[in-house]
């Protein structure tokens, strides 16, 4: 895993992000249905994504950006590092730190901006300097029209995006539409500070336990780890890791592997610049021994048989 966006084929869009990694692992059975609408400036960028399957995203950002993410619409919970979504919801990102966030049928939008040109905006709009420094993952609660008012901002930059009926669509952002887009964000962050409505996860150990957990996991470019193996990494029992990732996640840390291993095969088997040799190769390097056994558990999670998926892909 030490190159997600090389080994994410149907995550194209990631490529086009000021990321240094980013994935998403499925949780539940059922078509993912990932579905992106991206546009592009100098100094920003907005991205609207749909999911139907619940599952995980993780992104480690770049630490020069600054972000707002909106959750629109979404079934059960919608959870960022272990805090929980409402409809008065503006998620506050932070580019220093990475985030992962767990939803089903999920709809949001994201705009990020370059760090030193929000607060240069700021700045000019304040009359004095002002610096955004280094800061945690924070849910804003807004009044609802605070909220609108910040959608609205985005849903100006999405219409500028190029349509042509694929999975990932991509646009330009022209730099006098940008220029007005950040300006109007920057007041809007200006409004939100004072409004002094932010908090940060309460569950700061869980969380930290469960990050260490997921790095360790990418650095090592290994989904082969066993829950023994997690805890000796995070330095913790099997009881105090199971609970960081139930609260943070809402599933076990065992099922957070599986569900890891099954959705790194289909990443391979639909990846067309390094294919796997065969079904059965890549099945036994992600730990599936049982050409039977693993076939069944690929079908139940996807819908569908591994030679469906690799058929697809050669089509």
């Amino acid at each position: 895993m030490a190159d997600w966006k090389a080994r994410a084929p149907k995550l194209e869009y990631l490529a086009r992000l000021p990321a240094t990694a980013s994935e998403i692992v499925q949780l539940d059975p059922g078509h993912l249905g990932l579905t992106s609408f991206q546009v592009r400036g100098r100094d920003s960028f907005v991205i609207r994504s749909m999911t139907d399957a619940r599952s995980i995203r993780t992104t480690v950002p770049e630490a020069d950006w600054i972000g707002y993410m909106i959750p629109i619409t979404w079934k059960g919970d919608f959870i960022l590092n272990g805090m929980s979504a409402t409809r008065t919801t503006v998620f506050r990102l932070d580019g220093a730190n990475e985030f992962d966030f767990v939803a089903e049928k999920r709809h949001a939008i994201t705009v990020g901006i370059r760090r030193s040109v929000l607060s240069r905006t700021i700045s000019g709009l304040i009359g004095r300097d002002f610096n955004l420094g280094v800061d945690t993952h924070r849910q804003q609660h807004v009044p609802e029209s605070h909220r609108e008012r910040l959608l609205r901002i985005f849903w100006k930059m999405l219409a500028w995006t190029s349509s042509n009926g694929s999975e990932a669509t991509f646009g330009r952002l022209p730099r006098s539409v940008e220029v007005a887009a950040i300006e109007a964000i920057a007041d809007w962050t200006i409004g939100a500070d004072q409004l002094n409505s932010s908090e940060t996860v309460n569950r700061k150990r869980e969380l930290i336990i469960v990050r260490d957990s997921i790095r360790k996991i990418r650095e090592a470019d290994c989904s082969l780890f066993t829950v023994a193996d997690l805890c000796q990494m995070a330095g913790v029992g099997k009881s105090r890791l199971h609970q960081a990732f139930s609260e943070i996640y809402g599933i076990s840390p065992g099922t957070y592997l599986y569900r890891l291993r099954l959705t790194s095969i289909r990443e391979k088997l639909l990846s067309k610049e390094a294919p796997p040799r065969s079904i059965k190769d890549v099945a036994i390097q992600h730990g599936f021994m049982s050409s039977g056994q693993f076939a069944r558990a690929y079908r139940n999670m996807f819908g569908e048989l591994p030679s469906q998926t690799l058929r697809a892909r050669i089509k």
